[in-house]
């Protein structure tokens, strides 16, 4: 008689058992795929970063850079960033205003920044007016 009780014990706790390795699994599938995901959208920052960067050193040497509207690719590492430049001139104040929209991708994460720079035409004067982190459509 006291062997009918041990046989249901023993499966009542390795079921348990395995309920909870289960579980622990999903858990550590779940954070590990959020970390991930953080990282990712990290890196897609960072190329969107490098895009502006590029943009404003070309600025920089070539003050008649984007004369008409550039588009352009730059390769970061694994990554990449899509970057278009614009230009209006205010012929009153004898500025040009660039402005860049830069989206960095990482993976499945995209990321898009969009900055106003301001050109003094006489003295080539850089100066950024705003840098903003908009959503990427």
């Amino acid at each position: 008689m006291r062997g009918q009780v041990a046989l249901p014990f023993i499966l009542l706790i390795s079921g348990i058992i395995i309920e909870i390795t289960i579980a622990g699994s999903f858990i550590t599938y779940f954070l590990s795929t959020s970390g991930l995901g953080e990282r990712l959208s990290l890196r897609a920052s960072t190329a969107a970063q490098s895009g502006l960067r590029d943009a404003m050193i070309r600025i920089t040497r070539d003050k008649d850079f984007a004369a008409s509207a550039q588009n352009y690719n730059l390769d970061v590492g694994n990554d990449a960033a899509a970057i278009s430049v614009s230009r209006t001139v205010d012929s009153t104040l004898g500025i040009y205003i660039y402005t860049i929209t830069s989206t960095g991708t990482a993976s499945s994460r995209q990321r898009k920044l969009v900055a106003t720079i301001i050109v003094n035409q006489r003295n080539g004067y850089i100066q950024l007016q705003s840098l903003i982190d908009t959503p990427v459509s």
